[in-house]
């Protein structure tokens, strides 16, 4: 997972050569690669305001799509990193429903929570 989301850090702020590099790991069959590479995406896009917002389209259709906790987990501390202090309210939204979920475990609603916390931290929301 580590060296799948260092890929994030070596990429940082290059949207157009970063997504090349990190799709190919995003289509792995390993889990853990898999959510390395979401991670990756949310570094890779930290602090970038795009009109395009790749991190938001690929990441939201994923985590809506993700079987595994694993996954999700990726992908949500993927978000966080792409969105921190953005107080977007469409994440909320997203995010939202993991917490409340009695059937997710308890470490990933901690997660979701720290997720949200950190893509509103600054706003006192």
């Amino acid at each position: 997972m580590a060296a799948a989301a260092s890929l994030g850090l070596l990429q940082i702020w290059d949207i157009d050569n970063g997504l090349d590099a990190i799709d190919k790991y995003m289509e792995r069959s390993e889990t853990m690669i898999q959510s390395g590479s979401y991670l990756a995406l949310g570094l890779l896009n930290s602090g970038i305001k795009n009109d395009a917002d790749a991190a938001y389209a690929i990441l939201a259709d994923k985590l809506e799509s993700a079987t595994t906790e694993t996954h999700k987990i990726g992908i949500l501390m993927g978000l966080s990193l792409a969105y921190a202090g953005s107080s977007r309210p469409d994440l909320l939204e997203l995010i939202s429903p993991i917490i409340v979920d009695s059937d997710n475990s308890i470490e990933l609603q901690a997660i979701a929570s720290l997720s949200i916390g950190l893509i509103f931290c600054g706003s006192c929301d």
